[in-house]
């Protein structure tokens, strides 16, 4: 996807939002770069304690010490605001996230929520967007290809519905899964980068749907678009169009 040090990378949309950071933050750590995980929703602490040591702090300067501490004898690290119910990562203030931005590194922003489904209808609230996003990737899962519109498949069918023009039970094409997924992308500041990541791929027919939605939304300005076989696989797959 093209990222680079100093980057603040801001995932949103669903489908596979966690694991893309879990396996970006791999790859960058094996590659020497300091990495910063920050959700500004939501995240499971079973998931994000696989990147680094968890420092929580109600206040952002006391946030941005521990971070720093965490940072200067670990590779990665992972700052919230702190442990919630259900064993999760508290999100941090949006405008928090550029001053915990390690030096010479990169953060990673789960921006989103979508409840483990494949797809979500973005409300007008949403994505919680960190201050200072360079890049945006928007996450969507072609599992959700051909099956018919229902809350098993989207997280909020019913916005979904209005972003797509898809009724209730009528099936997810190609058309709507792309429409669905700028929605998530329309916020992006103006001077941020682009990308899509589209989930659930292996080779064949699942490959060629996603083919088909990655035209989809080449032809409506997204230029960077990749697959990968994740959540299914760790590390999964990646295919770059």
């Amino acid at each position: 996807m093209g990222i680079a040090r100093g980057d603040i990378v801001a995932f949103v949309g669903a489908g596979g939002k966690s694991g893309a950071i879990l396996q970006t933050a791999g790859e960058l750590g094996e590659a020497g770069v300091p990495v910063l995980v920050a959700p500004t929703t939501k995240m499971f602490v079973s998931e994000v304690d696989r990147v680094g040591p968890i420092v929580t702090s109600e206040d952002g300067d006391g946030l941005r010490s521990k971070a720093a501490e965490a940072l200067a004898g670990q590779g990665a690290v992972v700052a919230g605001s702190g442990i919630l119910s259900k064993k999760r990562v508290g999100g941090v203030d949006p405008a928090w996230v550029p001053r915990l931005a390690p030096d010479n590194g990169v953060t990673l922003v789960e921006a989103d929520g979508s409840r483990r489904r494949p797809l979500k209808g973005t409300a007008a609230h949403e994505p919680l967007l960190p201050h200072g996003a360079t890049l945006v990737v928007v996450v969507g899962g072609v599992r959700a290809l051909g099956e018919p519109l229902s809350e098993e498949q989207v997280h909020r069918p019913e916005v979904f519905s209005e972003l797509t023009g898809i009724g209730p039970g009528h099936t997810i094409d190609a058309s709507a899964f792309a429409r669905s997924l700028l929605a998530g992308l329309r916020n992006t500041p103006k001077n941020a980068r682009q990308a899509a990541l589209l989930t659930d791929v292996e080779p064949g027919r699942s490959m060629s749907d996603a083919s088909v939605v990655a035209h989809g939304l080449w032809r409506r300005g997204v230029n960077k678009v990749v697959l990968s076989s994740l959540p299914n696989q760790m590390p999964g797959r990646v295919w770059t169009l």
